[in-house]
């Protein structure tokens, strides 16, 4: 018997696979979910001005309250990745949305520094698991070859979050005053637990292109944690959330105390490298697909692709200050936009360099090392602008770009990683 052309056979099998229809429902509720979760965090930026003015906010007393929600960000993701080794996502990504809904009432009773700074920790703990869970528990629904899309879709979530939640939000803050911007927050994550838990599934999708979990190679972390993919695609990630965790934290008072621009006026102005971050994802996941199902390597469709992306947007952050009127708002936009497509390549190929029995963890490993940028970023960013102004803290961002997508497309080869790791055949 061929046991080579047995395992080939198997590998093009996709053990149960789902209905179209559930598993794009499933992922369209995931996309709330992320969009529910980026508008938990960008709240805070829109917020920036009159929740300096009313506790009395040094900004690198901001920065601290921006990088506390990160604190435990982190260490929960990768905590919560190995306890979705054995519990059922659908529960996990539950317990998360109660957390994120509840951490925001406390902030609607007259909060202080401290106690605001205590209920962003809790939700950047509740939240740090997030993209992870999402990507893994949309990797249950659909094969290797076809997550290229809802893995693009899903990192839309975070643009439309903002997109959608930016004005309204800020409505919110003008009329009825910031207190209230949070807890609008609660009520709309009550909302999707309520519906999650009536309509949340666990996927059935094994995998297509490596052997079933019980014929898996016992893969140590490792192994997948120091190869070439691995470390090329955290480079990138890191340099790309650093940007992340600055136009969430930083580029709403920029906009305002730098620029001059109104509450309102930045309300609509911050929607622009997020819109932009949602048309770059969907196109990102739709081209990666296509040259995919061409035959393109994954190197190309996925590594190349977004190390190029990233190294761009550090080029575009180095440049924007420097330029004026419609420019550096067209350089600004593209700055704080086009490296965004890495997180959905990095979750992608990561997930292919890992068995399935430690998809979960590593992905969870791999957002909770890329976020620390979180954590660092917005108190760095604070201690400069409070010492020489913002144009030093987007040329650190843009060092970083450059820097980690020239890695990324240097180091990222998810098939001969796989290969090496016994996940493909040779």
């Amino acid at each position: 018997m061929d046991l080579s052309a047995t395992r080939s056979t198997a590998a093009r099998a996709t053990t149960g696979t789902p209905g179209a229809g559930r598993a794009w429902l499933i992922t369209f509720l995931l996309l709330a979910f992320m969009l529910i979760n980026f508008a938990d965090k960008a709240v805070l930026g829109l917020a920036a001005k009159p929740i300096m003015h009313d506790l009395h906010l040094s900004p690198s007393q901001y920065g601290l309250l921006s990088s506390g929600f990160y604190f435990l960000f982190s260490v929960s993701a990768v905590v919560v990745g190995f306890v979705s080794n054995r519990v059922a996502t659908k529960w996990v990504l539950l317990v998360m949305a109660v957390v994120w809904a509840l951490s925001q009432v406390p902030v609607l009773g007259g909060a202080g520094f401290g106690v605001l700074l205590a209920c962003r920790v809790v939700l950047g703990a509740a939240e740090g698991p997030a993209n992870p869970m999402a990507m893994h528990a949309a990797a249950k629904w659909f094969p290797n070859e076809k997550r290229s899309l809802p893995s693009a879709i899903l990192n839309m979530g975070s643009a439309i979050g903002v997109t959608l939640g930016a004005p309204l939000l800020t409505a919110v803050i003008v009329h009825y005053g910031w207190r209230w911007a949070f807890f609008s927050l609660f009520a709309v994550g009550m909302v999707w637990v309520v519906v999650w838990a009536v309509l949340g599934r666990e996927g059935t999708v094994v995998d297509t292109a490596a052997p079933t979990p019980a014929d898996e190679p016992a893969v140590p972390y490792r192994r997948i944690l120091l190869s070439g993919t691995w470390l090329g695609g955290f480079a990138a990630g890191f340099a790309a959330y650093w940007t992340l965790a600055l136009l969430t934290a930083w580029v709403p008072p920029y906009l305002e105390n730098g620029l001059g621009y109104s509450v309102s006026t930045t309300g609509t102005l911050v929607i622009l490298p997020w819109a932009a971050l949602a048309v770059f994802n969907l196109a990102q996941g739709a081209v990666t697909e296509w040259l995919m199902r061409r035959g393109v390597p994954s190197r190309l469709a996925r590594g190349v692709l977004g190390g190029v992306a990233v190294g761009v947007a550090g080029l575009a952050m180095l440049l924007f200050p420097l330029a004026g009127g419609a420019v550096r708002l067209a350089l600004l936009t593209l700055a704080f936009s086009l490296g965004g497509i890495v997180f959905a390549i990095v979750l992608t190929v990561n997930a292919e360099i890992s068995p399935v029995r430690r998809r979960g963890a590593v992905l969870s490993i791999s957002i909770g090392l890329i976020t620390t940028a979180g954590l660092l970023a917005p108190y760095v960013t604070g201690r400069i602008v409070e010492a020489v102004g913002y144009t030093p803290a987007w040329v650190v961002a843009g060092v970083l770009s450059v820097v980690g997508g020239l890695l990324a497309v240097l180091f990222v080869r998810p098939e001969r990683d796989a290969r090496r790791l016994g996940l493909r055949a040779g």
